[in-house]
């Protein structure tokens, strides 16, 4: 007699391009022929992606449904799905959603209302409530939340090209510069005027009379009003903004960067978190300048720094990073890390190891 094949249903909160599509094909990538994986994506406007995705697992009839990241789309359509099919349940999540939701002060009270009662759900009726940071497990442990499982998001290291980046640096006329920077979203926090990359541009106004240079990736609200800083502190021909860059392409820019930044608040929202960006800056060999704070203060020591970082914006965290920075050109052998840097990130947050403990995971929920 043939076995039948396992039924696997991503529920994905983003786009076929999104962070959260990626994880979900990368842990499906893993799985063997036993297995039979499908996926749905949300579309642009959320709510109408919850019918769709409800009637894509009446169709495909899974036996569990994985939900990635605490949207109220991939929540809402999983816990129907569950009750409806009597499949198994697990829910993703890379924060803690309520708390991050109120620390942007971009929702009102209704909205807030519904991402807490959503993130509520998944909580107490996912069969496993997977997180990205173990500060956020021993979180949900203290509330007697049991059924959590910790997979951080990851990297698959033997992709992460290092190139030599000189001919790059020299395009950029950054070739005799030591170079700080990072990866990431410039969404601007109105309440704090804030986003990602505003430490960097405020350490470099600190920097003016050093050869230190800041190459910052990545699009969002906050990108221009970082230029319009950069341009009033004066440093405007030093701190290169590159847009959003393709995957394929991001290792050159990566390997250009001498000292990568990962700044993290330090509050709930920081604590619980890893962020796709520290797996990559390690995978890619890179010095890593972090924030106190998070899954960066278990694995960095010995293969970059940790600063000390106050509550959500620190006003003095620049000052910091930017002696750091200056510390870093007297005593630049501190840089050379990339064999350790390389080792962390197979050890912690390779796709091949997460991969596993996902199909262990989803092995052990359908054999019951």
């Amino acid at each position: 007699m043939i076995e039948s094949k396992r039924r696997l249903l991503f529920f994905v909160n983003g786009s076929h391009a999104s962070a959260a599509a990626v994880r979900a094909q990368l842990f499906a990538n893993r799985f063997d022929d036993n297995w039979e994986i499908r996926f749905c994506y949300r579309p642009a406007r959320k709510w109408q992606g919850i019918l769709p995705f409800i009637q894509a697992a009446l169709s495909f009839h899974p036996q569990l449904i994985y939900v990635i990241d605490t949207a109220y789309t991939g929540v809402l359509s999983g816990f129907a799905a569950k009750k409806i099919l009597g499949c198994k349940l697990v829910i993703d999540s890379g924060d803690v959603a309520y708390e991050l939701a109120k620390s942007t002060g971009n929702y009102g009270k209704s909205q807030l209302a519904l991402i807490n009662g959503v993130e509520q759900l998944a909580l107490h009726h996912a069969d496993r409530f997977v997180v990205r940071g173990s500060f956020h497990q021993e979180l949900l442990s203290q509330q007697g939340i049991k059924n959590v499982e910790f997979i951080p998001d990851g990297v698959e290291v033997e992709r992460a090209e290092i190139v030599d980046a000189s001919n790059f640096k020299k395009s950029l006329g950054l070739e005799h510069y030591l170079i700080v920077g990072l990866v990431g979203s410039m969404e601007w926090s109105e309440r704090y005027q804030m986003c990602y990359g505003w430490d960097v541009v405020e350490a470099m106004g600190m920097l003016k009379d050093e050869p230190i240079a800041a190459l910052l990736i990545g699009d969002g609200n906050g990108k221009a009003i970082l230029e319009e800083r950069a341009k009033a502190l004066g440093v405007s021909d030093r701190v290169k903004f590159v847009g959003r860059i393709p995957y394929e392409q991001l290792s050159t820019y990566i390997c250009a960067i001498d000292a990568c930044i990962s700044t993290q608040s330090n509050d709930v929202v920081g604590m619980v978190r890893t962020t796709g960006k520290l797996p990559l800056y390690l995978a890619h060999g890179r010095y890593v300048i972090a924030t106190d704070v998070g899954e960066a203060k278990k694995v960095l020591p010995n293969v970059g720094w940790l600063l000390p970082y106050q509550g959500v914006r620190d006003n003095l965290y620049p000052q910091r990073l930017a002696e750091h920075l200056r510390l870093l050109l007297q005593e630049p052998q501190r840089l050379q890390i990339t064999a350790k840097a390389m080792q962390v990130a197979k050890e912690n947050f390779d796709y091949d190891l997460l991969g596993q403990r996902v199909i262990s995971m989803c092995e052990q929920l359908v054999s019951r």
